[in-house]
């Protein structure tokens, strides 16, 4: 399964490291690592649209029990087709009484200028006859999903919108996406 992911603004996936003048750094060669992509289309799959427990654990994985999917790192590129751009952003924090900054309180931040980014997920484990297409259902539908990635998500980073490129989404999926979900048809 192929995706694309278009960015409407700057994001960050943290590396966990300080370098260079910054308190936190993106990783230069896994700017959206294939497990970010995983997390966030877990979560949309189980807090947004809610599929069964069991079948959101069918398709990620669980505690003893490996996902037959993989997932690739996302290949970022600019929109002139070339790598992105990293910058630094800074965030610091005023004191609401006095109107001035709080000591100690500035961050300095990587973020990625992106226009887009491509990722696949395959199917690398066995999958029970007939369950292949309600996978296929629930990851297309949770890539739909999505809505933004990476950290200070709501603070106006990584606001992205994920559309499926083979397959193609299609009302289709949408219908099997409530089925499974134990919904009502739409009309």
């Amino acid at each position: 399964m192929r995706f694309e992911i278009k960015f409407h603004t700057p994001f960050r996936v943290a590396s966990g490291q300080a370098g260079d003048g910054s308190d936190i750094i993106v990783d230069p060669h896994a700017l959206l690592p294939a497990s970010s992509l995983k997390g966030v289309m877990r979560s949309a799959a189980r807090d947004l649209l809610r599929f069964p427990s069991s079948l959101v654990n069918d398709v990620f994985g669980a505690a003893r029990s490996a996902s037959p999917w993989s997932w690739s790192d996302a290949r970022v590129l600019a929109a002139d087709g070339n790598n992105p751009g990293v910058r630094p952003r800074a965030r610091i924090q005023i004191k609401p009484e006095t109107s001035t900054t709080v000591k100690g309180a500035l961050l300095i931040a990587d973020e990625v200028l992106a226009d887009r980014a491509e990722f696949t997920v395959e199917r690398t484990g066995w999958i029970e006859g007939g369950e292949v297409s309600s996978h296929e259902t629930v990851l297309l539908a949770a890539s739909r999903a999505v809505t933004a990635i990476g950290g200070n998500r709501r603070r106006g980073l990584g606001w992205v919108t994920i559309v499926p490129m083979d397959p193609a989404w299609s009302p289709a999926h949408l219908d099997a996406a409530v089925k499974l979900a134990g919904g009502a048809d739409h009309g």
